[in-house]
């Protein structure tokens, strides 16, 4: 129904347990500037989770997407690249791991379809938490703001 931001990590940490989130956002800044952007998805029985990890460019533009897909039925991990280039994905690599051992596998998961990759920071549901609002969740407990989605 929102998107929250927190200052103190402890306090994003409790709430992401106590609220059961399937979806979490969160953001590295770097020399004051919004460096890395990461975001958590996973669904409610547990079954798979992908963790994206998005790079942005001095300029403030993603340039690329570090993903993985975890698939634990099928004991799979995929391991994603992509660069980002005049807003669009551009897939460098792909590669399969089991997620138990570690040890590349040929094996992949056809019936998984991760989210779509994000090309513009704006299309991020908890964007105005990261761009407009930083310095009030820096300043405040906690400052939440309504999912556009909803």
């Amino acid at each position: 129904m929102q998107w929250c931001g927190y200052a103190n990590e402890s306090r994003f940490k409790a709430q992401v347990q106590s609220l059961m989130a399937m979806v979490i956002g969160g953001a590295d800044y770097t020399s004051g500037r919004l460096s890395t952007i990461h975001v958590t998805e996973a669904d409610q029985t547990g079954d798979w989770a992908v963790n994206d990890e998005y790079t942005l460019g001095v300029d403030g533009r993603i340039r690329s997407l570090k993903r993985t897909i975890n698939i634990i039925p099928e004991d799979n991990s995929e391991e994603q690249l992509f660069v980002v280039k005049n807003g669009k994905a551009i897939k460098q690599r792909s590669v399969h791991r089991e997620l138990q051992t570690g040890r590349p596998t040929k094996n992949t998961v056809n019936w998984f379809h991760a989210s779509p990759v994000i090309t513009e920071i704006k299309a991020f549901p908890f964007s105005a938490l990261i761009t407009e609002k930083q310095e009030d969740v820096r300043s405040a407990a906690e400052v939440c703001i309504p999912d556009r989605a909803k």
